[in-house]
């Protein structure tokens, strides 16, 4: 089965030496001492970048070993050394060309000397195809990441930075380093600068919650995203804790909901202010379910009226006439003015008996008011207490708008006391009779 493919455009990267013995020969080699590393730029995230790894060994040598070429030195390795037996090619740029180089060992007037070869390669475009089972697969490829069959493919498993990145995490980050090292400035700026979302996703594998501790406030948002997203929940409490406000803040617009539901519990009452006014009415939704008491107050009172119409649209009747039951008396007076009349239709149909008073009292838009009362046509009690409430002009200036169908099915659920109040004032007699007859 394919994974996610990640397609990356091929250029020359960072500057490296080939050879530096005096003992060295080069065929189709144009400028040995100022190759380029192959650099992988990601055609979907801009800022995500590679690049492939320079290490390359000749045969092995009875007595000397194996000469590799690496980044930073050349040197002879033993045979059986890990990690060298299989690298004889590596990838790199020679001025503008794309070469395969690899390495041959050679005798000429009874010297022995390197012979460093490069082939010319027209690949451009190289894919990393995801699979989340450990056994992702590298190959050179067109721009749309289909495979372009060679087996220069398999050399791409063991020059992709990833190779040795477990590896080099674990050495970097094992107990005998001291904790002044790892909390030092210069380890977080060295250590954390070039990582890659999926070199951190191998950090999180390894390191242990004290160091995530420590390393915390290192990171930059994206990779704090990225990272959180790899930890077990136990990491990420540990991770959370040793934040920064605006860390905080930043990881708390990404996460998915089960990570919020460690992170939010965990705000303080400015954290959750200031998330609050940074959010739009969705995201205060998602934060919803996760505040404890305390935060929802402060979240409430925080809220612009359009979070908290958002936030109430889907609240069941339990919840609205509860926890949000002092917010709501609050906002009440001034979210019946507003309210567009199909979200006042809604919400009214889940508020308690007290609230319907507050609505009657405020409201004054005749129109809003009869589609409040057809609301409530289905719930004779609540349909009372609205009613009871509204002041006398209202509640007469509703009879005198209702069409005579709607008369009969309202009126008998009306306050009979009420109605007789007002039939006289009516402005039409018409009405007046209508109302009589079907009393």
């Amino acid at each position: 089965m394919s994974g996610k493919k990640h397609v990356f455009k091929m250029v020359p990267g960072q500057q490296f030496s080939c050879g530096s013995s005096g003992y060295e020969v080069y065929s189709n080699i144009k400028n040995p001492q100022s190759m380029k590393k192959v650099k992988l730029i990601s055609l979907s995230e801009e800022d995500d970048t590679l690049e492939l790894s320079i290490k390359f060994c000749s045969d092995f040598l009875d007595r000397l070993g194996m000469y590799c070429v690496e980044e930073k030195q050349n040197r002879y390795i033993r045979d059986g050394q890990p990690g060298y037996s299989k690298n004889s090619n590596s990838f790199a740029y020679d001025n503008d060309r794309l070469v395969k180089l690899s390495l041959n060992w050679g005798i000429g007037d009874k010297t022995g000397y390197h012979n460093f070869v490069g082939e010319e390669l027209k690949y451009k475009y190289l894919t990393w195809e995801k699979s989340g089972l450990g056994d992702d697969k590298y190959y050179f490829s067109d721009k749309e990441g289909n495979i372009i069959d060679s087996p220069d493919n398999k050399i791409l498993q063991y020059s992709m930075p990833h190779h040795d990145t477990a590896k080099l995490i674990e050495d970097i980050t094992s107990s005998k380093i001291p904790k002044s090292v790892l909390i030092s400035s210069e380890f977080a700026k060295t250590f954390f600068k070039n990582l890659t979302g999926n070199q951190l996703e191998t950090l999180a594998d390894i390191l242990n919650n004290e160091k995530l501790q420590i390393l915390a406030k290192s990171l930059t948002n994206k990779q704090l995203q990225v990272l959180a997203e790899n930890l077990t929940d136990g990491q990420f409490l540990a991770l959370v804790d040793h934040l920064t406000n605006h860390q905080l803040q930043a990881l708390t617009h990404t996460l998915d909901s089960k990570k919020l539901g460690i992170i939010v519990p965990l705000l303080n009452e400015n954290q959750v202010e200031n998330l609050v006014k940074d959010f739009n009415s969705d995201q205060v939704k998602q934060i919803f379910p996760h505040l404890k008491m305390d935060q929802f107050e402060i979240a409430v009172k925080t809220m612009k009226d359009d979070q908290f119409v958002e936030l109430i649209k889907n609240a069941d009747e339990k919840i609205i006439n509860t926890i949000l039951d002092d917010a709501l008396k609050n906002k009440l007076p001034i979210l019946v003015k507003t309210l567009e009349e199909d979200t006042l239709h809604n919400l009214i149909n889940k508020l308690d008996h007290e609230k319907l008073e507050i609505v009657a009292r405020d409201l004054t838009d005749p129109n809003k008011i009869q589609m409040v009362v057809k609301s409530l046509v289905d719930k004779p009690e609540k349909l009372q207490a609205f009613a009871h409430n509204m002041s006398r002009e209202q509640f007469k200036e509703l009879l005198d708008n209702v069409d005579a169908e709607e008369l009969k099915d309202i009126i008998h659920k009306l306050p009979h006391e009420k109605v007789i109040s007002v039939i006289g004032d009516l402005s039409s007699k018409d009405q007046s009779k209508a109302i009589i007859d079907a009393l």
